[in-house]
């Protein structure tokens, strides 16, 4: 029996006691090659738990590891150093597919999704691959140098770069384009708003091509975005974005939060909201969870910050400067501080929720945890600052039990489900889970199944005489924002103007009655004959030039 599993049994019915986490050990760790057993089903069966499945994920040699792993709806996506992307079915384990990109060994960055596309930055150039094939759909050449995770919505992809520049870029669809260019049109392509051809060597080496084979990336390839807007904000933009609804949350490392609108406002200058200062230096991603921003400081309190207009709803002072992203639940918050540990509190109010026994008093911190894994309704999983595997009773917060988990270096906190995911740079992933629960806990759950009011309007079906007078595009958008509350429309008159048209608000158009039709079908075919299309971006509808029919 090897050395790992030994441990996993001798350490199985221990009670872990724990002395002050020390955060900094816990980066290094991250890149270290270990080669990890899975944990044996006797340790398992003493903690209650259950092994989904063990995966690897293929790696180039020891000099390879993991980049990032996120979980997204129901997917696990795994970014390689050596810039392999994989999308994992998060329950099953099944390998949905697997697309190299890109450079090797030059992954800065985590990806950003859609419901259509993943988006992948690999040294200046952005990919984006088909969600269900994985195929490359298209790719561009950034024109700055990118210094935080990209975050895109369904129709804009936000980058933050270097220079202090936050930009907005309308997205393609090359999905909508009835037909292939024909090679003339190839030799020579006229740009538009939604599909911008260029000429380009090979980009994305399939997986069967080696690492050293998928190494040259030189040109864009396929219809390119379009550049919406760009913010100069004169700040340093190193920390992860936050996407809500109607804005763009963006925290900076010297405090300053800034709440910006996903368009540019009609006769506006600057897309910037709100302006909210921590007072303090801000080092880890914050989080967002129904509408509320949480932002962990330097200065040791938690901020519970309104993304739409950015009130400050509570603050909640834990004692030591926060280290890691909140993990937050529909009903918690999990936050650790610098040699204090994981404490657990309550969303809506942020008062501490443990009153844990401590040297003949009480205390609100576990002291041993410092990596907060997953939680479910009887237990919260964590690691401490060693790695060590740590089972908290959720209610009281005390230690109940623990395994050696340390060659399981790269943590993954899940605050999505219930699911523990431990994982190492050798590709194994190993998914775990109380058997109580045989089904995914969805802690998002109610953010997951929220739609967008004017989505859900738009597939409304109606049935209606809705006049066949024929009068001018901008007077019909009124109307129909009238009739159909909450649509509100804007015609996006500079994506005219680099289209090379003229606006549409005074051509005339006309709507035949409609019997159980879609009223975002109706509005297609309404604008359809002025070679308009429309995208919803936020709560606006917004009215765009039609792609190019070829």
């Amino acid at each position: 029996m090897n050395r790992l599993a030994c441990t996993f049994l001798t350490a199985a019915l221990a009670v872990v006691g724990g002395t002050a986490p020390l955060p900094a050990q816990q980066a290094p760790r991250a890149k270290w090659y270990t080669q990890p057993a899975p944990p044996p089903r006797e340790l398992l069966d003493r903690l209650n738990l259950q092994m989904s499945y063990r995966l690897y994920v293929p790696m180039d040699g020891r000099q390879d590891g993991l980049a990032t792993v996120q979980l997204q709806g129901g997917n696990l996506f795994v970014q390689t150093r050596s810039g392999l992307v994989a999308r994992i079915d998060a329950e099953t384990g099944a390998t949905l597919w697997r697309q190299r990109v890109g450079r090797p060994y030059v992954v800065e960055h985590a990806l950003a999704f859609n419901s259509r596309e993943v988006y992948v930055i690999n040294n200046v150039h952005l990919f984006a691959l088909d969600r269900l094939s994985g195929a490359v759909n298209w790719s561009f050449r950034l024109p700055e140098g990118v210094s935080a995770p990209p975050v895109a919505d369904e129709n804009v992809l936000y980058i933050a770069s270097a220079t202090g520049r936050l930009t907005a870029y309308l997205l393609p669809r090359p999905d909508l384009l009835a037909t292939a260019p024909s090679s003339a049109e190839q030799a020579n392509p006229l740009p538009s708003l939604r599909a911008e051809s260029r000429s380009s060597t090979a980009a994305v080496s399939p997986l069967t091509r080696s690492v050293r084979e998928s190494s040259t990336v030189e040109e864009a390839v396929g219809p390119q975005p379009t550049r919406l807007w760009a913010e100069v904000t004169g700040l340093r933009l190193e920390l992860p974005l936050l996407l809500t609804p109607d804005r763009l949350i963006v925290p900076t490392p010297n405090g300053t939060v800034l709440g910006l609108s996903k368009l540019l406002p009609i006769n506006a200058t600057t897309t910037l909201s709100y302006r909210f200062s921590t007072e303090s230096p801000l080092r880890i991603p914050a989080s967002y969870f129904d509408g509320v921003a949480y932002i962990g400081a330097e200065d040791a309190n938690l901020y519970a910050l309104q993304a739409a207009g950015g009130r400050l709803l509570w603050r909640a002072t834990v004692g030591m400067p926060i280290t890691r992203r909140p993990a937050v639940t529909e009903e918690d918050i999990y936050v650790v501080s610098a040699r204090q540990g994981l404490i657990r509190l309550d969303r809506a109010t942020g008062q501490p929720r443990w009153r844990i026994p401590a040297n003949g008093g009480w205390a609100e911190f576990n002291a041993a945890a410092d990596y907060f894994l997953a939680a479910n309704p009887k237990y919260v999983y964590a690691l401490d600052a060693s790695g060590r595997f740590l089972v908290l009773d959720r209610r009281r917060g005390v230690t109940l039990s623990g395994f050696d988990s340390r060659d399981f270096v790269f943590p993954i906190s899940n605050d999505v489900t219930d699911r523990i995911y431990l994982a190492a740079n050798n590709g194994l992933i190993v998914c775990l889970h109380d058997r109580e629960y045989l089904q995914p806990i969805r802690h998002h759950r109610r953010e997951e199944e929220a739609e967008n009011p004017v989505r859900l309007r738009l597939e409304e079906r109606i049935t209606d005489d809705i006049g066949t007078k024929e009068i001018a595009l901008e007077e019909m958008l009124k109307h129909l924002a009238q009739r159909f509350p909450p649509l509100r429309f804007r015609i996006e008159e500079t994506a005219f103007r680099d289209a090379n048209r003229d606006s549409p608000a005074p051509l005339g158009v006309k709507m035949p009655p409609v019997k159980d039709k879609k009223l975002g079908d109706v509005l297609k075919d309404l604008l359809a004959p002025i070679q308009c299309t429309y995208e919803v971006i936020g709560d606006t509808i917004v009215i765009l030039p039609a792609p190019a029919r070829r």
